[in-house]
């Protein structure tokens, strides 16, 4: 099929990447600080309050698999475990 292309990687295939590969070492230094995360708790709450906090479901399923699949996971094609 023309402009199609394999992927060795299904993560690869939807547009995800490694998260050592998406940031440098020291930004993921500086958000993994404990006052980085309780800013972002803060900004969570407070939008949430607000009621603009719209969680894209779809991007939050997608990193679950691919974090249950990192850890050895086998999941089939619906992303259930196999029967």
């Amino acid at each position: 099929m023309a402009g199609s292309r394999d992927f060795d990687d299904p993560n690869e295939a939807r547009g995800l990447v490694a998260t050592e590969d998406a940031y440098s070492a020291d930004y993921l230094l500086d958000v993994a600080d404990e006052d980085a995360r309780r800013e972002r708790l803060e900004e969570l709450k407070r939008r949430i309050d607000l009621g603009v906090y719209r969680p894209d479901a779809t991007s939050i399923a997608e990193g679950m698999l691919s974090r249950a699949q990192e850890q050895g996971l086998d999941l089939d094609d619906d992303g259930d475990p196999p029967e």
